[in-house]
């Protein structure tokens, strides 16, 4: 996520989070493994074409771009973000999903909050909605996170802006 400096004349946030996708190996790392995955595929079609089994170069061939769309699939994903913003009567959520940069904000006093726990295989989610299309905040923290925030985001949105006063505010979350 590009990191944007906190502008020095707003104040503290009365909650600020920010959930990511894990990423363990990196974009650097993924290219290692991808090209000593493809190393080692290449060098058993080359292997089979010496003996004279040339058919099984190309299923090799074929292998590797496989293995390469999922790479880039999981490169693509990996960059996803959200972040949410509760700072005076506005609450601010911005996100990076699938590749677009999506912006939305909403008067506190107005936010409606719904949190649909989880059940029957379908995750629990958080939903922001007052004005407009609701928006599914969440999908990148865990269960218990997204509980946690619903909790937190009705105690807020009940009670009047702090006008400056900083709040309990910046929970993290990274991974999936």
């Amino acid at each position: 996520m590009p990191f944007v400096p906190p502008s020095s004349s707003l104040p503290d946030p009365d909650l600020h989070v920010i959930a990511r996708r894990n990423d363990s190996l990196g974009a650097r790392g993924r290219l290692r493994v991808f090209a000593l995955l493809a190393t080692v595929s290449l060098g058993f079609g080359g292997a089979f074409l010496a003996a004279g089994a040339w058919p099984v170069l190309p299923w090799s061939v074929v292998e590797i771009a496989a293995l390469g769309a999922a790479f880039a699939w999981q490169a693509r994903a990996a960059r996803d973000w959200e972040r949410l913003t509760v700072q005076g009567d506005r609450v601010v959520v911005d996100r990076r999903w699938h590749g677009r940069l999506d912006h939305r904000e909403w008067n506190r006093q107005w936010l409606r909050i719904e949190y649909a726990p989880e059940r029957l295989g379908k995750r629990a989610c958080v939903v922001l909605a007052g004005g407009g299309p609701p928006l599914e905040f969440g999908a990148l923290l865990s269960t218990a996170a997204r509980g946690q925030l619903a909790r937190r985001l009705r105690v807020l949105a009940a009670r009047p802006a702090t006008c400056g006063m900083r709040g309990s505010g910046g929970m993290e979350e990274t991974g999936r």
